[in-house]
This record gives C-alpha cells, sequence and structure tokens, in this order.
C-alpha cells in the first residue's frame, strides 16, 4: 500500500463529467472527455491500491472547485462528495497548521507557484510517497523536496 496524495484537478477531472456547451471547439471537448476518462479510472484505481493522503485545505478547494467553478455541480453534491471523501477508509486527512500556512506562505514568496498548491502538500511533507497531478508546478524542485516522486495519470500537463 503506497502513501499517495491526489492533486485537486484530478478529483475535479474525475468526478465532473464535460459538457460540449462549455468548449469553443469539438478539440478541446474531446480532450476534456479523454482527461474525465482517464482520471476517472485512475481514481476508482488508486483508492483500491493507495492510502490518500488529504489536507483540510484541499478537502475545501475540492468543493469549491466542483460547486463554484466552471460547469457547476449541485453544493450538496459536491459537498456530498468531499464527506465521502473525508470519511473513507482508503483516506488520511491531516489538518493545515498555523506552521504550515507560514511555510506555504514563504514558498510561494520566493517561487510564484500558488500558496493554495502549498498548502495540499506542505503538510504532507514525509507522509506520502507520491503524488499524483498534471499541474506543472509540482516539478518545481521546492515541491519535489515535499513530495519527490510525481507521475501524472491524465498523460497532459497544465499550469494551473
Amino acid at each position: 500500500m503506497v502513501n499517495a496524495f491526489i492533486d485537486t484537478q484530478l478529483w475535479v477531472y474525475a468526478f465532473k463529467e464535460p459538457r460540449r456547451e462549455g468548449f469553443a471547439s469539438d478539440g478541446e471537448y474531446g480532450r476534456a472527455v479523454r482527461m474525465h476518462g482517464k482520471a476517472t479510472e485512475f481514481l476508482r484505481d488508486a483508492l483500491l491500491r493507495h492510502t490518500v493522503y488529504i489536507t483540510t485545505h484541499q478537502l475545501a478547494e475540492i468543493f469549491h472547485a466542483l460547486a463554484f467553478r466552471g460547469v457547476r455541480m449541485d453544493r450538496g453534491q459536491a459537498l456530498s462528495i468531499v464527506e465521502k471523501i473525508a470519511k473513507s477508509s482508503r483516506t488520511v486527512v491531516v489538518e493545515v497548521r498555523r506552521r504550515h500556512y507560514r511555510e506555504a506562505l514563504r514558498l510561494s514568496a520566493s517561487t510564484g507557484i500558488h500558496v493554495w498548491d502549498y498548502l495540499c502538500v506542505v503538510p504532507l511533507k514525509g507522509l506520502v510517497e507520491v503524488a499524483y497531478t498534471n499541474d506543472k508546478h509540482f516539478l518545481h524542485p521546492t515541491m519535489k523536496a515535499l513530495i519527490p516522486k510525481v507521475e501524472n495519470p491524465v498523460g497532459e500537463w497544465i499550469t494551473a
């Protein structure tokens, strides 16, 4: 059993099915459908093979992304998903502490990477073996110092 971090965007890809009207072109829509399929399959497999570590900040971030960004999911449904993630026997919820905020702010100020990314992983330093993400920010040396192994289960990189 591997201790893993799964980035917010992968949860969003898996739980939000793309709608054609949300995309400017068939190509963009097709890409979104592929990402959704890959993320859904990955998440299903990851929850069987890994213990997933998630911070209290990331739970809020997942809820916000599902209920308030892009094509919005019903808030009750988004809340239900986040509660199931938090209560699952496959997840360990790690509280973000004051020292984590300070380190995340310092790292963000020095690198220009969003503080939100750091708040997801600073509290997990030493707890997880692999980060699953498609955010290029996680390839930065400061991120790799927090979680040295980074894998992209959907095959396309973004800069969030």
